[in-house]
């Protein structure tokens, strides 16, 4: 597929709506007019950051701008909905072009309009930074898939480990004491990952489990060991 095939069905799209249409007008691609209105449409095989900056550029002009891409195979509005955001942010119009020899079609996947300030997401954002204070030391790597992910909730598991593979069976009230974390009692409890178990009532135990556990995160166990020794040396908290 070249660029010059997505013209025909994009000329046709606006003519019948009554504009004229002219092709590569000082360096645009397609420009369309009628009466006050002035549109500009860029060309391309595939929707990339080049495209937008190109479209950001014709926006300079004061007309209304367009990209036209090629119709996505597998096209589904949840997979193309953040797509989607950035460019309507960027006060751009969206057309796909269907090319199918002689019944080749463009439609307008939505107009270009002033943008709207982006509604915050407090909520969101209060997740991400509870999770970022809920971490000592970062031992992930940005970008990764299908890679194990140290969250919040496993460091403070990990930590509650290491305090019971230290000092032996504690109550959730003295790990809590130790730890400084509040949700001790709920993580022991819950026992997501079967590295606790209940020893006898009110007291709580590291089992086989939770020893091969502290192994697959070698920095945190010896960060929370170091500094539990550090801890007991000084004088607490036992």
């Amino acid at each position: 597929m070249t660029e010059k095939e997505l013209f025909p069905p994009v000329r046709d799209l606006f003519v019948k709506r009554g504009y004229k249409v002219n092709a590569e007008v000082r360096d645009c691609d397609v420009t369309a007019t009628k009466d006050d209105e002035f549109i500009i449409i860029e060309l391309k095989k595939n929707l990339s950051v080049t495209l937008l900056a190109q479209g950001l550029k014709r926006l300079k002009t004061g007309a209304d701008v367009y990209i036209a891409v090629p119709k996505p195979k597998k096209y589904s509005l949840k997979k193309f909905r953040n797509t989607f955001a950035v460019i309507k942010k960027l006060e751009l119009g969206l057309i796909f072009v269907s090319v199918r020899g002689s019944h080749s079609f463009a439609e307008i996947v939505f107009e270009p309009t002033e943008f709207k300030p982006t509604t915050r997401d407090y909520r969101k954002r209060r997740e991400i930074l509870t999770e970022i204070n809920g971490r000592t030391i970062d031992t992930n790597t940005g970008g990764v898939t299908n890679t194990k992910i140290i969250t919040a909730y496993t460091e403070q598991c990990i930590h509650i480990a290491c305090i019971l593979d230290m000092y032996g069976d504690l109550s959730p009230k003295r790990i809590k004491e130790i730890s400084g974390i509040d949700r001790a009692y709920n993580i022991l409890r819950m026992n997501v990952y079967g590295w606790f178990y209940n020893v006898k009532k009110g007291v709580y135990g590291i089992t086989t489990e939770g020893r091969k556990g502290l192994l697959e995160y070698p920095e945190l166990e010896k960060y929370y060991t170091e500094l539990l020794q550090e801890n007991t040396e000084n004088g607490s908290p036992l």
